[in-house]
């Protein structure tokens, strides 16, 4: 038997000694509910404080910022039920959540279980900003989107003020310690930066305070920003984000289908337009709320400016000018009777 070479006895000698060099271990994907949520308002947060912002950043803000609402508001549904998650709860398995091999059931339907089932209740507003959000979330992903910076980050603060309220108010009590401690540094982080992107939105309206102070009769409040900074004047033009409408086009964004105001009074069932009395132009909406009377409901010419108090027909609920003394609408029938008349006995 040949004598094995001295060199290769001691390479296997080093090969012995030496310590194995073996891959690091990869990092494990470890993102509970909540503290995936929050993940998601740092990734936002981090899009919108760049003093550089570009259409990049505003758009991962607007993915970001809507997972976000999802996931932290299907985490509290998820804590009243496991099963209230699934698009269909009677199918639900303890298998199929473990595994996330399902069909969890939308943002609106989220929203009315954790009413119905957590008594959970979203302000008007909140609702109404989630919803624009993921209309937003929606464009972007499956069309694109072209929207006005400034819209987005003023529609973006209202939803993260809602969504840190909703963690403290809703989810620190079914979160143990240990996970409490893990997120409460990112949620300071989100908190102080908040202020520096509200700030933003302060000073751009301390800004246009005078401009506003001149027509403060005809400002209401933005349907695109949601900023009291909308004028009435031959149709809409924010002096917040520029958002310009032809009376027409208003009239679709204060439509049956649409919000009006932070009022939860507001009616849903306003006429989308009808002849003004005034300049005859069909451009008079109804239900409109005014900055200078923000809990009052009024008919207003998106052309000429005339406006008139809203009135409420006493026969159908429905709204209609308060130009007179009549308490009815004059367009609704009379209303049926609940029993037939009686015949005549002769």
């Amino acid at each position: 038997m040949s004598e094995e070479h001295p060199d290769r006895r001691a390479v296997a000698a080093v090969e012995h000694t030496a310590p194995s060099r073996q891959r690091p271990e990869a990092p494990q994907v470890d993102f509970p509910p909540v503290r995936n949520g929050i993940d998601y308002l740092r990734s936002v947060i981090d899009h919108l404080s760049r003093e550089e912002r570009d259409a990049r950043d505003l758009k991962y803000a607007v993915l970001h910022l809507q997972a976000a609402t999802e996931v932290l508001l299907k985490a509290r549904l998820q804590e009243e039920h496991w099963s209230l998650v699934f698009d269909n709860p009677l199918v639900a398995s303890r298998e199929d959540l473990a595994s996330g091999d399902f069909s969890s059931c939308g943002i609106s339907e989220t929203i009315s279980r954790l009413e119905r089932f957590a008594n959970v209740h979203l302000e008007v507003k909140h609702v109404r900003a989630i919803k624009n959000l993921t209309q937003d979330r929606n464009k972007l992903q499956h069309y694109g989107l072209t929207h006005n910076a400034r819209a987005i980050e003023a529609r973006a603060t209202e939803v993260l003020h809602f969504l840190l309220d909703f963690v403290h108010l809703e989810l620190v009590r079914h979160i143990d310690r240990d996970e409490w401690d893990r997120i409460s540094f990112e949620l300071d982080h989100v908190r102080h930066a908040l202020g520096d992107i509200e700030g933003f939105v302060s000073r751009r309206m301390n800004d246009l305070k005078a401009d506003i102070a001149e027509v403060a009769d005809n400002i209401i409040q933005c349907p695109d920003c949601g900023q009291w900074a909308a004028i009435v004047l031959h149709g809409v033009r924010c002096t917040f984000c520029h958002l310009v409408l032809e009376p027409a086009e208003h009239a679709v964004s204060w439509g049956p289908n649409s919000w009006h105001s932070d009022n939860s009074n507001a009616s849903a069932s306003a006429e989308p337009t009808s002849d003004c009395p005034q300049c005859g132009r069909r451009a008079f909406i109804g239900s409109i709320f005014f900055e200078i009377a923000r809990e009052k409901p009024q008919y207003a010419c998106f052309h000429c400016q005339y406006k008139t108090d809203t009135a409420h027909c006493a026969r159908c609920s429905r709204p209609f000018p308060a130009d007179g003394n009549r308490c009815e609408c004059g367009t609704c029938q009379p209303p049926k009777l609940a029993v037939p008349e009686p015949r005549n006995s002769d």
